[in-house]
């Protein structure tokens, strides 16, 4: 009788700890959905976007080249990072991250594409431009459905 109290008390006591827990995963999830994305967003705009408006992309620009090598290696950082957050809400019980789950793998292959010709030393403006609106499209989305993302500054491997 003392034993089936004990069980019965721990299995209560483990029911009452893991049930908050259970919807504290969402917040987790969205809270590593943001800082990947944020990442994301950071190295595209940092890396890509800036130096693009600066025009240290044009022919002839100073350090074009090294550029736009770092320009590839930031958008290869972002992709990985937009695919982490892709299946953050993928796997995620939130309904707002589920929601928002189908529009990232087309900016995270988009990010590959880009960033695999600005290494390669191709540079087309309207990848950039075109990268730009997709990114403030999901932002603006993400943001109406109640996540803001932000950029995160992070240290970039190689950069």
């Amino acid at each position: 009788m003392n034993r089936t109290r004990t069980v019965l008390t721990g299995t209560l006591l483990v029911a009452v700890v893991a049930a908050p827990l259970s919807t504290s995963y969402a917040l987790f999830d969205k809270t590593r959905f943001v800082l990947h994305l944020g990442a994301a967003y950071y190295a595209f705009h940092q890396w890509d976007l800036k130096p693009y408006q600066q025009g240290k992309f044009s022919a002839g620009a100073s350090g074009r080249t090294g550029n736009l090598v770092k320009g590839g290696l930031a958008l290869a950082f972002a992709a990985h990072e937009v695919s982490v957050a892709r299946k953050v809400a993928h796997n995620s019980n939130s309904p707002l991250l589920q929601k928002l789950d189908g529009g990232l793998n087309s900016l995270s292959n988009e990010m590959s594409t880009v960033g695999a010709k600005l290494k390669g030393g191709n540079l087309n403006a309207a990848d950039i431009q075109s990268l730009d609106t997709d990114t403030r499209t999901f932002s603006a989305a993400s943001a109406a459905a109640g996540q803001p993302i932000k950029d995160v500054p992070v240290a970039i491997p190689g950069l």
